[in-house]
């Protein structure tokens, strides 16, 4: 019995909605589609799929993912606007080439002007 319980707490009114709306947007306009063309609509029956996936897609996206509040870590970080974190100056490290880049140890960092 204690699986039960388990199972109704992993069983949402969010889920069971979302399975519902994945079932009959895309299960359900599959089957719409396959019957409309054995009765020879197979024309319609492709219109009514495309819609019926993409209502599909759009109604996932504006319910489950659109609220989510994505972003990176560490959001009190400045950032330059051209994005890099490397356009601030660092501790030189002896085996840098000018800017920070590593120098190809086959030539000499100094060159002849």
């Amino acid at each position: 019995m204690g699986d039960d319980t388990r199972l109704r707490d992993r069983i949402t009114r969010d889920r069971l909605l979302l399975a519902v709306v994945l079932v009959v947007g895309i299960a359900g306009t599959g089957i719409v589609r396959r019957q409309l063309g054995l009765l020879g609509f197979n024309e319609l029956g492709r219109v009514v799929f495309i819609l019926g996936y993409g209502l599909t897609v759009f109604a996932v996206w504006y319910g489950w993912i659109r609220p989510l509040d994505i972003t990176g870590p560490g959001t009190d970080r400045e950032i330059s606007p051209s994005g890099s974190s490397l356009d601030e100056p660092t501790e030189s490290d002896p085996n840098d080439g000018e800017n920070g880049v590593a120098a190809d140890p086959g030539t000499p960092n100094d060159r002849a002007n």
